[in-house]
């Protein structure tokens, strides 16, 4: 934790005429299993003691030139925790925050994440009336086993919503899905994503293979868990990919597919290294070279505010070295790859200086990787193994 006041801290040094804001709203019902995400369980009293903190943070980041008077938002991010879990009326007065602080640029996108459990019509009508577009719903899987077994509080037919047709009035509508789980087969990972596919309003889909992580119960239990076997986890992420394609999602980014028009802008700004400033504990920015974050914990974090303090858990300097691994890193999980004219213009090397050229040329012998113009593009075969691509590039 670093309490710090003006000499430490990233400055306004030009103004920013644009960024994307993110927003961690820290409660939940009940930790899922496999989640390492800070969270706390939900309390009203809580609650509004931390839409105050969050309004206190604003106004220290703008004294403080972090952020300048006249900044524009490019895209809102409501992430959590569950910030569907809010009340109406908690909601409405995060909302009223953001439109009072800031002015929202021209055709802005404004994400609300939701949990199935927590989202109500009242709330849609809510959200849509503060101006939120686009909302992305923590599905996960329509298995009530799987769902059990993840610790989802949520049941498959609850999901049942997604087929309303007031959910039409957002600009877009986007669903998350785990795949890989403990005990799962292709054909149960192909019976959910049927299902998923046949929602009428779905334009984004964010399809994540389970991750288990030290210090979850599922990391504590590893050992136990009945997880699918690699041919089995192959045929999982090819299958998955293959469907959504033919059924005219784009591949956008490894773990994400959208229909025309419906890309998540505010995750393309944060893999575009596009300025963006990051408000409540645990939350990320990216402002002036710098990387900084909260800290993770939602006590410290209000004891900090209350005391006129950013509150700060690190800043780090994002030299050329790190920016020009970071664009490798990134580029390659996207279908749009990597612009080596923009290279030098972000981190200031020569992409053929940064990268090991003999392995390009090995990679698109291969069919991994393809070179149209001055981009460096991943093919889908090159997308399965994008990790490992940019580790052996730079």
């Amino acid at each position: 934790m670093t309490m710090q006041r003006n000499a430490d801290v990233p400055h306004c040094l030009k103004a920013q005429s644009s960024i994307g804001l993110y927003l961690h709203v820290p409660f939940c019902a009940a930790k899922c299993r496999y989640c390492d995400f800070y969270s706390v369980r939900y309390d009203s009293g809580a609650a509004a003691t931390y839409l105050d903190a969050i309004k206190r943070e604003f106004d220290l980041s703008r004294n403080e030139r972090i952020i300048d008077d006249c900044v524009e938002l490019e895209t809102v991010f409501f992430g959590g925790g569950t910030p569907s879990l809010l009340s109406v009326a908690e909601l409405s007065a995060l909302c009223r925050i953001i439109r009072n602080s800031f002015t929202l640029a021209a055709g802005y996108e404004w994400t609300v994440e939701c949990n199935p459990e927590s989202f109500t019509e009242e709330k849609s009508a809510m959200l849509l009336e503060e101006g939120v577009t686009r909302l992305s719903f923590g599905v996960q899987s329509l298995s009530n086993r799987e769902l059990r077994l993840l610790g989802r509080i949520h049941t498959a037919e609850r999901c049942g919503f997604l087929r309303e047709n007031s959910l039409s009035a957002y600009s877009s509508i986007g669903v998350d899905l785990m795949y890989g789980l403990p005990g799962q087969t292709f054909d149960d990972l192909r019976n959910t994503l049927g299902e998923i596919l046949t929602f009428p309003h779905l334009h984004h889909l964010s399809a994540y293979e389970l991750t288990v992580a030290e210090g979850t119960p599922f990391g504590r239990h590893r050992r136990l868990l009945p997880l699918p076997e690699d041919e089995e986890m192959s045929r999982m992420t090819e299958g998955l990919w293959h469907l959504l394609r033919n059924t005219g999602f784009e591949h956008y980014e490894v773990s994400n597919f959208a229909q025309p028009g419906h890309r998540c802008r505010h995750n393309e700004a944060y893999w575009d290294h596009r300025p963006y400033l990051g408000l409540g504990c645990a939350s990320h920015s990216y402002l002036h070279g710098r990387r900084f974050a909260n800290v993770p914990d939602l006590q410290s974090y209000l004891d900090l505010v209350e005391n006129g303090y950013l509150p700060r858990a690190f800043i780090e300097e994002i030299d050329p070295i790190r920016m020009a691994s970071e664009m490798v890193l990134l580029g390659l999980r996207r279908s749009s790859g990597i612009d080596t004219l923009s290279f030098i213009d972000k981190c200031g090397i020569p992409f053929d200086e940064f990268v090991n050229r003999e392995k390009i040329v090995e990679f698109v012998d291969r069919g991994l990787l393809s070179v149209s113009g001055p981009f460096l593009l991943p093919t889908e075969r090159g997308l399965l193994v994008a990790d490992a691509l940019a580790a052996a590039l730079i």
